[in-house]
């Protein structure tokens, strides 16, 4: 398999899964141009995309969906409930019928299949209507997504534990946040149960992650105004380091970028 957050952070998301034949998108957070470019900057043509899948129907997550789909004629895979968001605001234009794959986010361990590649998918607890992760599988490896939940569920723990890659969500430092701009009831919102994941909660996740059989673990969905990579980077690692988990012996962590393509990681 082949995983690279091609865009990542709360100004826009998109991943490219690559495994059992096909190529994937999770999520189309930028603007169509963009994420054509960053595709086009690994070597990927976006006619070669198989669907895109979404987590949810905030704006960073669907911004360019439409155009995509459109673009390259690809058929789009959200829960029902989602897609009804989307659909509601009138996030992404009009979209092929025929394009549009709508999933029961309840069915416990379901999942869809593209070529030999499976992707099963989990609800995460967030404020979006609906809203999932997704676990990719080519039978040898697996690599997990998640990000946009404001605590880890049993579920959440089910479908991560035992990945070999993680795309783990590390929104926001805490100090940057209480102490920051942001107006009281969205600083809550954001911390809430139902919001994102702090920087200390990811660290404490990871250690949970590794234990279980996780490699490599990308932090990502760092939030504008409440974090930097540096505080997210240490933060996770020092949560490492105190459970005897030693960030390149043990397992790798690396970073995600804002604008641009991150690593691109074959396993």
């Amino acid at each position: 398999m082949i995983v690279c957050p091609l865009v990542s952070g709360s100004s826009g998301n998109a991943t490219l899964v690559v495994g059992g034949g096909v190529s994937l998108l999770v999520d189309c957070g930028a603007t169509g141009a963009t994420i054509e470019k960053a595709l086009n900057s690994l070597g990927y043509n976006p006619r070669e995309l198989t669907a895109v899948l979404v987590t949810h129907a905030h704006d960073d997550h669907v911004k360019g969906l439409g155009v995509i789909s459109r673009r390259y004629n690809l058929p789009v895979y959200a829960s029902v409930g989602v897609w009804e968001e989307i659909m509601k605001r009138n996030k992404v234009g009009t979209i092929n019928a025929k394009n549009v794959r709508v999933f029961q986010s309840v069915k416990i361990n379901d999942s869809l299949c593209f070529g030999d590649l499976s992707a099963r998918f989990f609800s995460t607890p967030h404020d979006a209507y609906d809203s999932v992760g997704y676990i990719f599988s080519d039978g040898k490896a697996s690599f997990g997504l998640a990000t946009d939940f404001g605590h880890v569920t049993p579920g959440i723990r089910a479908a991560l534990h035992g990945c070999q890659v993680v795309l783990l969500e590390s929104n926001y430092d805490e100090d940057m946040l209480w102490k920051g701009p942001y107006p009281y009831p969205l600083k809550t919102r954001i911390a809430g149960g139902n919001g994102h994941l702090s920087n200390a909660d990811a660290g404490d996740f990871a250690i949970e992650l590794v234990q279980k059989g996780a490699q490599h673990i990308f932090l990502g969905h760092l939030s504008v105004h409440n974090n930097t990579q540096e505080l997210a980077y240490h933060t996770v690692k020092e949560k490492l380091l105190a459970a005897n988990i030693e960030p390149r012996r043990d397992c790798m962590i690396y970073m995600t970028r804002r604008y641009e393509p991150s690593r691109l990681l074959e396993f």
